[in-house]
């Protein structure tokens, strides 16, 4: 087995890929020789140019490889798809970023808090509106097959965590979001995502929940080490009223295309405004709608529902965008070998 970090130090000083294939496909089957690491992916996309791989076992100790049609599931990478979805039904006049929870769900929600009357749907989207990450276990296996709407007035029956204008990352408050969207735009979150953004950049693989049929597995930690599959049944993703904030799949090359998206920043797709509101970085924590910002302006996020661990990086002064994911949720394991690979890609002379 080679050294993940003598594979990707060779990479770094890159001078070409390996005899018949890509950078991206050097990387991908470096992190997929990892231990804990049954399948990876790895890819690069410009304004210009997309390239990605994938590697590995579709299940671990499986004799099925990973094919480049696989979906991978993003988890918290979907904030930044509802944030998006926001911005176009803002755009329709079906919303405004300053709408606040009172005022689009409070008919719906009488017992809702009064704290969290004023808190708006641009608050929740960059986790400002003090609302707790999750609702807890217990809870979140009461509403496991319940709708979203049963999750969202628990959610809104309980006091603010803290004061609103901070951050406190929160789940719950992009569950919230999620509602308000479909209450402004009378259609479920699922239905609202795909006509607004997956259907208008052409992600045709995006789903919902855990790949499901001849796919991909997530996996977890074994109780006695190793690994074990997580299935493709109920505990293989979040509860679905989660949807918002960490349900969806897609294959690579759609992830790269909504990188692409964002890192052109689409003038036929949102406006400048829009743009600019989703990537600007507000708070102490330089939390922008789904995305963290760095101070040269890059913006990044990952996302985990446990089972599996993926990460976005856009660099708009480079003009270019990367994504790595790998089928595993442990990340004590995954979390330093998949910094390395988009270390290793993004180091890469330009196309």
């Amino acid at each position: 087995m080679r050294s993940l970090a003598l594979t990707l130090m060779a990479i770094m000083a890159w001078n070409g890929p390996s005899a018949g294939q890509s950078l991206p496909q050097d990387v991908a089957d470096a992190l997929a020789e990892e231990a804990g690491i049954p399948a990876a992916t790895a890819g690069r996309v410009t304004a210009d140019f997309l390239d990605f791989a994938v590697a590995g076992q579709r299940v671990t100790g499986g004799e099925a490889p990973t094919a480049r049609s696989d979906a991978w599931h993003v988890g918290s990478l979907t904030k930044s798809m509802t944030s998006t979805l926001a911005a176009r039904l803002v755009e329709d006049g079906l919303i405004e970023w300053t709408s606040t929870i009172g005022e689009v769900l409070g008919p719906s929600v009488p017992e809702m808090q009064e704290d969290w009357r004023d808190i708006t749907l641009a608050q929740l989207l960059t986790h400002a509106g003090g609302m707790d990450a999750n609702m807890g276990f217990i809870r979140s296996v009461i509403l496991l097959q319940r709708p979203r709407e049963a999750y969202v007035r628990a959610a809104l029956s309980d006091q603010p965590l803290e004061a609103p204008g901070g951050f406190l990352y929160s789940n719950a408050g992009y569950v919230v979001a999620g509602a308000m969207l479909e209450a402004a735009a009378d259609a479920p979150w699922e239905t609202l995502i795909t006509s607004e953004v997956f259907e208008p950049l052409g992600l045709e693989s995006a789903g919902f929940g855990a790949p499901q049929g001849d796919a991909l597995e997530g996996h977890r930690p074994g109780l006695f080490g190793g690994l074990r599959p997580a299935g493709q049944g109920t505990r293989s993703d979040n509860i679905p009223a989660m949807g918002p904030a960490g349900r969806v799949h897609l294959n690579t090359e759609d992830m790269l295309r909504y990188l692409r998206a964002h890192l052109l920043q689409d003038r036929g797709f949102l406006s400048e405004e829009s743009w600019d509101m989703l990537h600007s970085a507000v708070g102490p924590q330089n939390y922008a709608m789904g995305w963290g910002v760095g101070e040269d302006g890059t913006l990044v996020h990952s996302g985990s529902n446990t089972m599996w661990y993926a990460v976005a990086y856009i660099d708009p002064a480079a003009g270019e965008a990367v994504f790595v994911a790998v089928n595993s949720g442990d990340l004590d394991q995954v979390a330093g070998p998949v910094d390395e690979a988009l270390r290793a890609l993004l180091s890469a002379p330009p196309d």
